[in-house]
């Protein structure tokens, strides 16, 4: 996004914005920078973390738990294999 702030003091809460975004899920960062590529001035606002449940604690952490579990369960079943071929 071209021109972005953050701001962290009561003074911005006296600027005005053509849209205000609640949240930084799947669609809040795509859908500031469409608008703000239309000429719009755009606020973002986000209680925690950038990037909201799923890219933080949810989907994509889960995810790569899940993808460190199956290299690990291929790891000990591929050396479980090659010690029971050479008998």
């Amino acid at each position: 996004m071209d021109n972005v702030a953050s701001v962290d003091h009561a003074s911005s809460l006296t600027q005005r914005y053509d849209a205000i975004i609640i949240g930084t899920g799947q669609a809040g960062p795509s859908l500031a920078k469409r608008l703000s590529q239309a000429g719009m001035s755009v606020a973002v606002v986000e209680r925690h973390l950038f990037g909201g449940t799923c890219v933080n604690t949810g989907c994509i952490p889960t995810k790569a738990m899940v993808a460190s579990a199956y290299a690990a369960h291929v790891a000990r079943r591929a050396r479980r294999l090659r010690r029971g071929h050479r008998r």
